[in-house]
């Protein structure tokens, strides 16, 4: 397992989770409407770091892994840029106005910082092991829950193929990939015996 994902949720898992002692010291602190927000929002920063935790969890426990380059399409790049943007901005104003919430205004920024490496896959976002697909959040798909897989290439600039594989007629997993990883997935896929479908059925 790369050394980037490890490092990364364990520096979530602190960064989340020590920002919960001191949203709920804010909230005490401001009280009223202001302070329900701050509890709130340790609230989420706690499930951010239980987040984190349970991946660190999963990829270690899936270990060998390799690493699928997977790539998102322009439009989903575009998306997490303009949450980044926004949550960015919220964290430097909470941090300098004029009556400062250090607390919601590190978390705002951690956030930011979180959904970034995720979402621009400064980390990898997915990878295969010797039971099947584990993704950047730990979720897993078994290549014992699926039947089939297919390859579909897509054309422009830069070749990307998107992998799609399932169970009966359920969809469980698409990505979409560069071709020599997609290639380098279809040899796994076909000794996990999954059976190959051509594209469009």
């Amino acid at each position: 397992m790369p050394t980037s994902s490890v490092a990364f949720h364990f520096i979530a898992v602190t960064g989340f989770g020590g920002c919960v002692p001191w949203l709920l010291l804010e909230a005490q602190v401001l009280g009223g409407r202001r302070g329900q927000v701050d509890l709130a929002v340790a609230v989420a920063a706690g499930g951010l770091a239980l987040l984190s935790g349970h991946a660190l969890v999963s990829l270690w426990f899936a270990r060998p892994l390799t690493v699928l380059r997977a790539r998102a399409e322009v439009g989903t790049y575009l998306q997490v840029l303009v949450a980044v943007g926004v949550l960015g901005l919220l964290g430097l104003h909470l941090l300098t106005s004029a009556e400062p919430r250090p607390a919601l205004g590190a978390f705002c920024l951690g956030l930011t910082t979180w959904l970034s490496a995720l979402g621009f896959q400064w980390v990898p976002s997915l990878f295969v092991g010797r039971e099947g697909f584990v993704d950047h959040l730990g979720r897993r798909t078994r290549f014992s829950e699926l039947e089939w897989f297919r390859l579909r290439k897509q054309d422009g600039e830069l070749p990307r193929t998107w992998l799609q594989a399932g169970r009966g007629d359920t969809l469980r997993l698409e990505v979409r990939l560069p071709t020599d990883e997609a290639e380098r997935a279809r040899g796994q896929l076909l000794q996990a015996g999954l059976a190959h479908r051509a594209p469009g059925r």
